[in-house]
Order: C-alpha cells, then sequence, then structure tokens
C-alpha cells in the first residue's frame, strides 16, 4: 500500500540499513558471562542473570557493544526495543534477544530508527509477522523478518534532529518519574517511621507489645509502640463488609443513581476519595443481592486484580465482591486506616493467594490486627500521608500530560506530519559520527 511521506522521504525496509550483529564468541567454561534481556514497552535492557560459560544452552553468545538495537523475539509485538548503552557494552545477550547495527555508511540514525520501532503502529506490523506452532512460540519475531519490516526514513539530519526533538521529550517524562519515584520512596520511609513511633518519634516512651503482631504488620521488626498506642484486631474497631454483584440478568437492576464500585473503577482507587464510578445500580439492584449501600467514610480495599489499591468513599455506595470494605467505628479514624492500609503492599503481597488468579480471601480480613495510636495521633499521621498522595497525584498529572504530548510529538515527527524548521535540521548535518566529534 502507498505511504504518503514528505518530499525526500522514502519508506524501507529494515534491513536496507541494518545488519545482524553476528559476531560470535565462543563461551569459556571459566568466564562468568553477564547476560542481558529487554524489558517491555521501550524500557530499556537490564541484567536478567550472570552464568558462567560451561552453563550456557549454547556453546556461544552474542558480545552486545554501545548503539546495538536489541529485542525479545518473544516479546516484539509488545515494544521490547531497545538501544545498548555504555553500562552494557561487556555484556551478551542469547538467540531470544538478537542485536542489529548499522550497516556500514547506512544512511540512517540509531536513535532515530528506535523511535520508529518503539511506536504502537509499529507493534501492530510485528504482530502480523511473528510465527510459531504452540502458544509459547507463537509470537516469536525472527531476525529475518523484522529486517523486513518497513518504515519511513527521512534524510540522514532530519532523522538525527527527530532523535534529538524525541529524546529530549522523553527526557522530561523520565523527570516526571523521577520525581515520582523519589515522592513514593519518602512517603514510605517516612510513613513506615509515623506508624511505628508517631509524629514525636516515639524514643523512650516505647513499651513492648502485649500481644504478637501475625496478621497486617507494618514491617518485620516491631515489637514495641509509644505509650498509648494498642495493637488490635481490626474488626474490633471497624465493621467488615463484602460486597455483591446484582445479577446481570435483571438490566432494570442497573443503571439507577446507587453508586457501586467495581473493578472497572481501578484508576479512581489511587484517589483519596471517590464520588463517582463507572456503573449505578437502582434500589431493587440492591434489595435483590446480597450487596449493601455503605455510608460514606467506608475504607474500600480492592482485595482481587489490583490487590492493595484502597480508598475511602465520598459518597454511600454499594461495591462488588472484589472489595474489602471497612466501616469505623468512633475510635479509627478512616484517613488513618486509608494510609495503613497504602503503607502495607509488603504484607498484601505476603497474604495473596490463588493458583489462577491472586486475591486475599476474607477470613485474612477478619484477622488482620494494626497498631492503634490516640485519635488526634491518627489525625496527624493521616495529614502527613495525604501531603505526600495529593502531591504524588499532583505529579502523576503531570506526567501523563508528558507522556501524552511526548506520543502526540512522536506520531506527527514519525510520521512527516510535523517537520522540524529547517535552521534545526541543520545543526545535525555532519557527514559521520567522527566528524560531530571534530
Amino acid at each position: 500500500m502507498a505511504v504518503d511521506l514528505p518530499d525526500g522521504w522514502r519508506e524501507v525496509p529494515l534491513g536496507e540499513v541494518l545488519r545482524v550483529a553476528t559476531r560470535r564468541e565462543m563461551t569459556d567454561p571459566a568466564t562468568v558471562y553477564r547476560m542481558l534481556g529487554v524489558r517491555l514497552y521501550g524500557r530499556g535492557a537490564f541484567v536478567r542473570e550472570e552464568r558462567r560459560g560451561d552453563s550456557l544452552s549454547v556453546p556461544y553468545a552474542h558480545r552486545v557493544e554501545a548503539g546495538d538495537l536489541v529485542f525479545s523475539r518473544l516479546f516484539a509485538s509488545k515494544g521490547t526495543f531497545c538501544l545498548i548503552g555504555p553500562e552494557h557494552t561487556d555484556c551478551y545477550t542469547s538467540n531470544e534477544f538478537p542485536a542489529f547495527r548499522l550497516k556500514a555508511k547506512a544512511p540512517a540514525d540509531l536513535t532515530y530508527i528506535l523511535s520508529q520501532v518503539c511506536r504502537p503502529r509499529f507493534w501492530e506490523k510485528v504482530d502480523a509477522f511473528c510465527t510459531g506452532t504452540t502458544t509459547e512460540s507463537r509470537f516469536r519475531l525472527n531476525e529475518r523478518d523484522f529486517l523486513r519490516l518497513r518504515v519511513p526514513l527521512p534524510p540522514l539530519a532530519e532523522q538525527r534532529a527527530i532523535g534529538a526533538a524525541l529524546h529530549g521529550a522523553a527526557g522530561a517524562v523520565d523527570s516526571a518519574n523521577g520525581v515520582i519515584e523519589a515522592l513514593v520512596e519518602a512517603k514510605r520511609n517516612l510513613m513506615r517511621r509515623l506508624l511505628t513511633l508517631g509524629t514525636s518519634g516515639g524514643g523512650a516512651n516505647l513499651h513492648s507489645l502485649q500481644d504478637r503482631w501475625v496478621m497486617g504488620r507494618i514491617a518485620e521488626d516491631v515489637s514495641a509502640a509509644p505509650a498509648g498506642w494498642r495493637l488490635v484486631q481490626l474488626t474490633q474497631v471497624a465493621k467488615l463488609e463484602s460486597g455483591h454483584t446484582p445479577s446481570r440478568e435483571h438490566p432494570e437492576w442497573w443503571g439507577g443513581d446507587i453508586p457501586w464500585l467495581s473493578l472497572a473503577d481501578t484508576d479512581a482507587l489511587d484517589g483519596l476519595t471517590v464520588t463517582e464510578t463507572a456503573e449505578q445500580v437502582t434500589p431493587e439492584g440492591i434489595s435483590n443481592s446480597s450487596a449493601r449501600i455503605l455510608p460514606a467514610g467506608t475504607v474500600a480495599f480492592s482485595r482481587t486484580a489490583t490487590v492493595g489499591k484502597s480508598t475511602i468513599m465520598g459518597v454511600a455506595m454499594a461495591t462488588s465482591q472484589d472489595f474489602a470494605n471497612w466501616v469505623c467505628g468512633p475510635a479509627l479514624e478512616p484517613r488513618y486506616l486509608l494510609q495503613v492500609f497504602r503503607h502495607m503492599s509488603r504484607e498484601w503481597e505476603r497474604l495473596q493467594e490463588g493458583s489462577t488468579h491472586q486475591t486475599i480471601y476474607m477470613p485474612v480480613f477478619k484477622r488482620l490486627q494494626i497498631l492503634l495510636p490516640p485519635m488526634d495521633e491518627q489525625v496527624r499521621i493521616a495529614d502527613v500521608g495525604e501531603a505526600f498522595d495529593r502531591r504524588i497525584e499532583a505529579e502523576r498529572a503531570l506526567l501523563s500530560e508528558r507522556v501524552a504530548s511526548r506520543n502526540a510529538l512522536a506520531g506527527e515527527l514519525l510520521s512527516g506530519r510535523l517537520r522540524l524548521p529547517p535552521a534545526v535540521i541543520a545543526r545535525h548535518t555532519w557527514p559521520d559520527p567522527d566528524a560531530r566529534a571534530a
């Protein structure tokens, strides 16, 4: 099919500018080799294992160099493409991760090529070329078919300019991700202290816990708490409620005005409160099922699929059976309980069960224990946790904007619909990589 391209652009098979990095080194049984893998969705290479030569399944490995283009044959249709950086030059890849290099004097820039193969539209092409006879291997892309895939190719200087522009946009995304990661880590460290020592730091006022903390631990090594704090079973201070789904065979029970929280509202669980849901039910749907309308202030915890996500109901609503819901009593601040739940990610991982789908079963929730500070301390701790959550939520919104801008810019530049100014392109004109360094 003809492709509309700007003047000076042409569509070429990747094999016109790339070759398989065929250099193979026989493995030394005494040498330890750093074997690389490639993460999904263009997130780079990583050292997946270190193996001695005599433990390799084949008598050779492919040594990669900085700038090599590598992908995973099994997951190429999910965007497992990356360029090898200088930190991985003394590394190797197996046959599952083929490496490619520019052909001598090829009029192509690898950063630009990477941008093309990291487009979801390109992954769709990859999917059509994947072959195999079994469920496990049917998504594999071989090197020959990869080199047959076609991409638009502008003049070399314009490729470099496009690559530089997209690299800058990617840097803005990476910067936003870095801020979020730093905030999440800072919150985790601070909340670990607040949830075990309190806002005053505990110090000499710690006392030994009378009961053993078995289920719902903040950390492994907590055996004491500040004066006035108690280790209690959660069901002593909050009522546990499960959810239910009204029958889909009665459409008249759906589309009412009662919010019904379900796995379709996964994104909303990242907020401090939830007030709107993807689906609503009618009073008849509630009365003809085991679902219950729970009051505003109830802490909803996702116990299947997105295990561990939690939020507070901003209005009265019902939930599906995928949630364990807590109606807090007078001794427990819902905002404090939410921060406890959000800090317990490692404990939730420990408590998950299931051979097909991971879940936390209701009997587990009946045995949960929490440290219960005085109410004024609960409020202070919740205030700190919420301040972090609001900042993280704002940074995630900024990240979403930057990702959308980067993707839109990539789509326009890589298709030729948007052209960079000639003066910008001219800054990327040099005959070869060595000439720029000179």
